[in-house]
């Protein structure tokens, strides 16, 4: 496996077997890479890394500009553009949040049915966790490309140590819907969690408690954390990607 990255020092960390970013379970990975066999690269040279490869995974930066109205794609149109240029066969599986369609759409704009969509559901510092033990695998496909998405998911659900990993294959646009409305879930649930801690330190209660709150089914617990608080910084970027696919009233 070769990682691409166009930081020389995230590269150089990796090559030196140290995680360039703040991840437990990445660092005890890397340090035990003779013992597990790790077999591991990066380089800053894509198109290199590209010519030899089978599935090239997209993890580029998308953002969202709430002023213009416009989620910007453009890296991940990059990574794609040399992608074909570098090699006739790789599978290109996008893992970047992305807005509803975009997978058709660079689809069509590039000419080519070497593209899959996979969204990732990873916490902040349990990134290799979270792909250890994955909640679900989803791949949105068409019935041309279905043959690569299995043999995808089949390498995904190799790399986990969870057994029997859900796995779903679905339409590129359900897929997407998937990752957004995930994203919007959690921000929902990130701001009322936030709102109980709001109410807590108002009326002088122990924020560090939890808090059992009974609807009309079993009893749900929640604990008010700084976790939650610092979450909701990012709750308006989680929410824009699927309010810009409803259309103007």
């Amino acid at each position: 496996m070769t990682a691409v990255d166009i930081v020389p020092e995230k590269v150089e960390k990796i090559n030196r077997w140290e995680s360039p970013i703040q991840d437990d379970y990445i660092e005890k990975f890397l340090e035990e890479h003779e013992a597990r066999g790790l077999d591991l690269n990066a380089t800053t040279d894509a198109a290199s890394a590209y010519a030899d490869a089978d599935f090239v995974i997209i993890a580029a930066p998308t953002n969202y500009d709430p002023q213009k109205n416009f989620f910007d794609t453009s890296a991940v149109e990059s990574v794609i553009e040399l992608v074909l240029r570098s090699s006739a066969t790789a599978m290109m599986v996008i893992k970047s949040t992305i807005p509803v369609d975009c997978t058709r759409r660079v689809r069509e704009k590039f000419g080519t049915d070497r593209i899959l969509f996979s969204p990732e559901f990873l916490r902040e510092s349990k990134a290799l966790y979270d792909n250890l033990y994955p909640s679900r695998i989803i791949i949105g496909c068409d019935s041309g490309s279905r043959e690569k998405a299995e043999t995808f998911a089949r390498l995904i659900q190799e790399g986990a140590e969870k057994p029997d990993v859900d796995t779903l294959f679905m339409d590129f646009t359900e897929a997407e819907a998937v990752k957004l409305f995930a994203n919007t879930y959690l921000a929902l649930r990130v701001s009322f969690f936030n709102e109980l801690d709001t109410y807590a330190e108002v009326k002088g209660l122990n924020t560090r408690k939890y808090a059992w709150i009974r609807g009309s089914g079993p009893i749900t617990i929640i604990h008010l954390s700084d976790t939650a608080a610092t979450a909701s910084r990012r709750t308006p970027s989680s929410c824009w990607p699927i309010m810009l696919t409803f259309p103007k009233t």
